[in-house]
């Protein structure tokens, strides 16, 4: 599969943009894909991390209005996806695209201008699919919310770690300043001099991107005596967060890095298109939004640090709130959507999605039916407080995945991966498969099969199953699994 991403990145523009495409870029490679950037000149130097990964990168030197046809020219077998993030592009630009691009996916925060797409994520807290009814068509799947919010797996692996206890308080804050990869009007020394005002003993890091306005200036200012550390286009951000107590920070795509690892946050808007992000966020207590000019900002800032400092329950509940918000597992459902669907005898297909917590009840429903329960390892029927705990610990397990068959619009069954060696990242997983009575016959079970194969094309699957289950082990062996030892069927690598 061929995904080219266009997005850009600039001094007043940020980075953002290429880094959460790069976000699910670097998912895709990992399933196989090959993904590629169309980017405007200068864009690979704002963003080292674009410029040093193995992607594909196309600068692009025409005018907008003939963009189409360049792309066209560079990959004229056509792709399988274009991803489209980009705030001056919109249905004439992806129009124009089609007859190269065979599926187009957008990604969009400000839900302001039409598009022509098949698939459209916007990853704004609390976004609604009205707030896309006339500019999207009827057609488009539209995927919305902090659910969908693409980042980089550090960030999901690290936040198994929360909820974070509450700091005491006669500790140092551990302060982590990050406003953005180029920070333009140099807030950054602005939150810095908030810092020294506010009087609060703080341990302080200081992030800045390769593209940072005022580099040379902030280096010899974080090498003084102030104590701060400066940490420029690191590779460790998961850590730096995970070890902050409190951020300064802008309202736009690494709001979501912080609420994933449940860092609250002393949050600026520095663009017009932040003004929603930081608005939903107040509403629900997960930061604190200081607005003015610089000397009343730096002044709101220093205030809010002395509060916070002072009240580490505050703190604790921020953060709380922050984690509730966003779970670190957009790319994955992004993916999974990206996948092409799996075909039925019936030609309705199969998709697979993420569970989520309003499955639980259809999953116990199936647990409870003695048709399936007969054919478990464990024939006991679970409680619903037994199904309860088992569903959350899975929901939360770093080594399992469990997925719902959507079989057109209808729920058609659960396909759950466990991960046979939590050591190993690639490893072994073990498959277990339930499909609903009502949408058995039309290779529903099958499908889904084919569709994980698909989806983690480099991995060895496994399934047990009791020997007289006739129609389970007929049902791995048509998609290619064959017997391994005892009563295990294995499947390997594409």
């Amino acid at each position: 599969m061929l995904a080219i991403f266009r997005a850009d990145a600039s001094r007043r523009v940020g980075s953002g943009h290429i880094m959460r495409c790069k976000t699910l870029a670097d998912s895709l490679a990992t399933v196989g894909w090959h993904c590629g950037f169309a980017v405007g000149s200068g864009s690979p130097d704002l963003v080292p991390a674009l410029a040093e990964s193995t992607h594909e990168i196309f600068t692009i030197t025409c005018d907008a209005a003939d963009e189409a046809e360049m792309l066209s020219r560079r990959w004229p077998n056509g792709v399988d996806w274009l991803i489209v993030d980009h705030y001056q592009r919109d249905r004439r630009f992806e129009t124009a695209c089609r007859p190269w691009a065979r599926k187009i996916m957008v990604l969009d925060d400000l839900a302001d201008r039409p598009h022509d797409c098949d698939l459209l994520l916007d990853q704004t807290l609390d976004r609604k699919a009205e707030d896309y009814a006339e500019w999207s068509t009827p057609d488009c799947h539209l995927l919305l919310g902090t659910d969908y919010a693409l980042l980089r797996p550090e960030f999901r692996a690290r936040r198994k770690d929360h909820p974070r206890p509450a700091s005491p308080i006669q500790r140092k804050l551990r302060v982590l300043v990050t406003l953005g990869g180029t920070d333009p009007d140099n807030m950054t020394e602005t939150c810095l001099d908030a810092l020294q005002q506010s009087g609060i003993s703080a341990e302080v890091d200081v992030v800045a991107g390769q593209g940072f306005a005022s580099l040379d200036r902030l280096r010899k200012r974080c090498e003084s005596p102030e104590g701060f550390r400066l940490h420029v286009s690191p590779h460790n951000m998961g850590e730096l967060m995970a070890e902050a107590d409190l951020s300064i920070g802008a309202a736009g795509t690494t709001s979501w890095e912080r609420c994933c690892l449940g860092l609250p946050t002393i949050m600026l808007v520095l663009a017009d298109n932040q003004q929603e992000n930081a608005r939903q966020l107040s509403a629900v207590g997960a930061v604190k939004v200081i607005d003015g000019d610089n000397a009343d900002t730096a002044r709101g800032i220093a205030e809010a640090l002395k509060e916070l400092d002072e009240d580490r329950a505050s703190l604790h509940q921020m953060s709380n709130k922050a984690a509730a918000l966003c779970d670190g597992q957009g790319s994955l459902r992004a993916i999974l959507a990206l996948l092409p669907e799996q075909p039925t005898r019936d030609g309705i297909g199969v998709q697979l999605r993420l569970a989520e917590a309003k499955d639980e009840a259809i999953l116990l429903y199936w647990q409870q039916q003695p048709s399936i329960r007969a054919l478990a390892r464990n024939p006991a029927v679970p409680t619903e407080a037994e199904h309860r705990a088992w569903f959350w610990n899975r929901l939360r397990s770093e080594n399992c995945f469990i997925t719902l068959i959507e079989h057109g619009r209808d729920v058609a069954g659960m396909l759950r991966l466990d991960r046979l060696d939590t050591a190993d990242r690639q490893g072994v997983f073990e498959v277990s498969i339930v499909v609903d009575d009502q949408h058995r016959g039309v290779g529903v079970g099958l499908a889904a099969l084919r569709q994980i194969r698909v989806w983690m094309p480099d991995v060895e699957f496994r399934a047990e199953t009791l020997p007289d289950n006739h129609p389970s082990i007929a049902l791995f062996r048509s998609a290619g699994y064959r017997p391994f030892k005892d009563n295990l069927l294995h499947s390997t690598a594409a």
